[in-house]
């Protein structure tokens, strides 16, 4: 038991991802089990009827381009590292959901990942003491 609670600087970038995919699940849950109850009591899954997962007209560029930054995001931090990744993915994010390609729109979105970047490594990486990915 004595070892759980050894802090191990080469694993410690593994502590705060199972925190954040608790977390996750949790508030998920706090979301979905309401709407789930609100559903069987109004009569959604009687007989013909069938609830949507998508509210109608969705957007499937910001779904499915979102779906497919996220998988690359995860395979380019094995290649050019947290931050650089981060900068590129951010920015990519931005692009895609701001819908537009103006000058003005692409140096914001770029100065946003750059700034959110460099501050979540120095903030993790440097004050905390934190190994990122």
């Amino acid at each position: 038991m004595a070892e759980f609670f050894q802090y191990r600087y080469s694993t410690s970038h593994y502590f705060f991802p199972k925190i954040i995919i608790t977390l996750l699940i949790v508030l998920g849950l706090i979301i979905i089990i309401p709407k789930i109850i609100k559903a069987v009591k109004s009569g959604a899954f009687s007989k013909g009827n069938r609830p949507h997962f998508f509210v109608e007209n969705y957007d499937k560029l910001k779904l499915f381009g979102t779906l497919a930054l996220l998988i690359l995001y995860i395979l380019a931090l094995e290649w050019v590292g947290f931050l650089i990744a981060s900068i590129i993915f951010i920015f990519l994010f931005n692009v895609l959901f701001c819908g537009t390609l103006q000058p003005k729109s692409l140096l914001i979105s770029a100065i946003i990942s750059v700034v959110a970047s460099v501050g979540v490594w120095y903030i993790f990486g440097v004050v905390f003491n934190v190994t990122l990915p």
